[in-house]
């Protein structure tokens, strides 16, 4: 009888009117995040800062600048966890390294939706330019919207060679958009296999692996819902079955070879008995780490950030990466990146020098383990200290890569994503589904 998953659920007069109301508007709030996982020693001093022009540009003697800095909660000095603590050290670093003559105001928005930090690019840009911030904290999944708006500045000759040459490859890209670093990635996560070793001795890499056994293996299927198009695990496996990101575009290409072998192993998994029968209500890895804790499943696909927080109190739980075509899945990347929206090219100078100043190696890891994110280069990575965990971690995200981010990838993102859904329901064969995602009604 197949196994069924119990679904979850997470929990002029005219322009200066405009302006006193988005100035009215200038705090939002943001969701719960993920506490540290354990005592942190506290920030280091401040290292000298990498930005391409490291050198203040405040001139006067009696003037502050005074830079906005829009971002979510947990990405800020009011942050619950110890990271807000490390980020206001930073901060008051930066500020003293500048005699006093800079001021980083960080102003809370949501992370999503009406009021959420796109949404105040998108409205503010035509009406009211002026309440715009200096910087912005924005999810990589939205970058490309945000540049489209022309709410972004490029950051090349901004951030030095240096700061970018020390990030992962999946950071090296992620930020670009049509040739241009628009963003530079700050915070990651990446999906990741957690395993029973009682009831699973050896997880499978393959999917010939897993229908092999008699193992029921859950990962996000259903819709995901904005900023996302597609989930990360589905696409993920369309990689890994030979689907591809054009490394120049970035724009997801949808070929009936990987496609069909991916809807073909969706069909039958779900005969086998290898998918849980509703996965395709499953909307979000807290979901599947939930159904796993509660032992519903022996192995399902969670957050990195997940298991980075709770590892120590799961002793009975291990780790791999998820299984694939023909061996473990190339995982995609996702996170928050630091951008710049100010068009004045002297407060441009500071503020990328606050965002390379952020990313140095011991401030970006010490961040990234006091928030439970993870970090977007070895360097930052390697203060956490030797573990077979990060081991395990340095090794995916040095092979993980950016989600695709062209003009087009979204609609395509979007037929991958139903295409999967139409076989996971029984709605479709794979040929039909197939046929639907290369062909869309016009």
């Amino acid at each position: 009888m197949k196994r069924v998953f119990p679904p979850h659920r997470l929990l002029s007069v005219g322009v200066l009117a405009a302006a006193m109301v988005w100035l009215a508007l200038a705090t939002g709030c943001a969701g719960n995040d993920i506490p540290a996982p354990g005592p942190l020693p506290g920030p280091s001093p401040m290292p000298p800062l990498t930005a391409a022009a490291s050198t203040s540009v405040v001139t006067s003697t009696n003037e502050i600048m005074a830079l906005t800095w829009w971002t979510p909660e947990f990405i800020s000095p009011g942050a619950q966890q110890p990271g807000g603590a490390i980020l206001q050290e930073y901060i008051t670093d930066f500020e003293l390294s500048h005699g006093s003559k800079v001021r980083i105001t960080p102003v809370i928005k949501a992370k999503y939706g009406k009021g959420g930090l796109l949404d105040y690019l998108r409205t503010a840009q035509p009406v009211a330019p002026s309440v715009l911030p200096d910087f912005v904290t924005i999810d990589l999944a939205e970058v490309g919207q945000a540049a489209a708006l022309g709410a972004l500045r490029p950051l090349d000759g901004l951030i030095d060679d240096e700061s970018m040459a020390r990030l992962y490859p999946f950071a090296q890209t992620s930020g670009h958009i049509d040739g241009q670093l628009i963003a530079l990635p700050f915070a990651a996560d990446v999906e990741q296999l957690v395993f029973d070793p009682e009831r699973v001795q050896t997880p499978p890499n393959t999917w010939v692996g897993l229908m092999t056994r008699n193992l029921a293996y859950l990962f996000p299927a259903g819709n995901p819902g904005a900023p996302l198009a597609v989930q990360p695990g589905i696409l993920s496996q369309y990689l890994s079955a030979g689907g591809k990101i054009d490394p120049e575009t970035r724009e997801l290409v949808l070929e009936e070879g990987p496609l069909l072998r991916l809807l073909t192993f969706y069909h039958e998994a779900q005969l086998a008995g290898s998918f849980p029968s509703n996965i395709f209500e499953v909307t979000s890895p807290d979901e599947t780490w939930n159904a796993y804790t509660q032992g519903s499943v022996p192995m399902a696909n969670v957050s990195a950030r997940h298991y980075l927080v709770a590892r120590d109190s799961l002793p009975k739980t291990d780790f791999a990466a998820p299984p694939g075509w023909s061996g473990p899945v190339i995982l995609v990347s996702s996170g928050w990146g630091l951008a710049i929206v100010t068009p004045d090219p002297e407060r441009q100078k500071v503020a990328a020098e606050f965002i390379a100043g952020l990313l140095t190696p011991n401030r970006a890891g010490q961040w990234a383990r006091a928030a439970g994110w993870l970090p977007t280069s070895p360097e930052a990575l390697a203060t956490w200290g030797a573990s077979p965990y990060v081991d395990f971690l340095d090794t995916e995200l040095a092979g993980a890569i950016s989600g695709p981010a062209g003009a087009d990838s979204s609609a395509a993102a979007s037929r991958l994503q139903q295409a999967a859904l139409d076989v996971l329901r029984g709605e479709r064969s794979p040929d039909e589904a197939l046929k639907a995602a290369l062909n869309p009604a016009k």
